[in-house]
């Protein structure tokens, strides 16, 4: 693990802390909505996906319902949500600044007791401007920032995301609330996506966690 020059020294134990709490295969349930509002038109989508991560990542996914504006979205929508969480494209997924997969692409100050803030050059989704919270174990219990490419008609975005210790000794978001504003045509909008992680699990190999989601 390299710790980039300047960062405080707080960086060093928060990023193995988070090393030593993301290990292991664990499933999860999750219920994604967004509701999207511009002029006289809106749009929400709602999903209930089943999950299982190895060592933090996105493994696999089990789509159980997925409607647009309280319709099904179909088998081919679902089957490509499932791609899309299982492989995802370069920038899909943030890059958390405490994972020390990623310290490297982020520059660091201290921004208070127990806070981080942190920048990155950079310039997409993957990445942002932001801070981060810790607590006195060294484990970052939330953080906000700003993404550095956003999706289109959007103008401005904020995503703060909430983590806990889900199972003993495993810590995960389980909360993550995106807030966009924009246009769309000559309509100001408004965008708002939440993602709710509930119902974590354990298992001794991956095997046993896809006979059970």
């Amino acid at each position: 693990m390299v710790i980039p020059p300047g960062a405080p020294p707080e960086l060093t134990l928060v990023a193995q802390r988070f090393a030593e709490t993301n290990r292991g295969i664990v499933s999860f349930h999750l219920h994604w909505t967004m509701d999207v509002h511009a002029g006289f038109s809106g749009r929400r989508e709602d999903r209930l996906i089943d999950g299982i991560y190895e060592d933090g990542t996105i493994v696999k996914v089990r789509v159980s319902s997925y409607t647009i504006d309280g319709k099904p979205a179909g088998d081919a929508a679902d089957a490509a949500l499932e791609q899309g969480y299982e492989h995802p494209n370069p920038g899909d997924v943030f890059n958390a600044p405490f994972d020390p997969r990623y310290l490297s692409a982020y520059q660091y100050q201290s921004n208070g007791p127990q806070k981080i803030a942190f920048t990155s050059n950079l310039r997409d989704a993957a990445h942002g401007n932001g801070s981060m919270s810790c607590d006195v174990a060294d484990n970052v219990v939330d953080y906000t920032y700003q993404p550095n490419a956003l999706p289109p008609h959007a103008s401005s975005a904020e995503v703060t995301d909430r983590r806990s210790e889900v199972l003993p000794g495993y810590w995960a978001v389980t909360q993550e609330i995106q807030q966009y504003k924009g246009s769309y045509g000559p309509f100001p909008g408004t965008g708002t996506v939440q993602s709710t992680f509930s119902d974590f699990r354990r298992f001794a190999d991956l095997q046993s966690a896809l006979r059970a989601i």
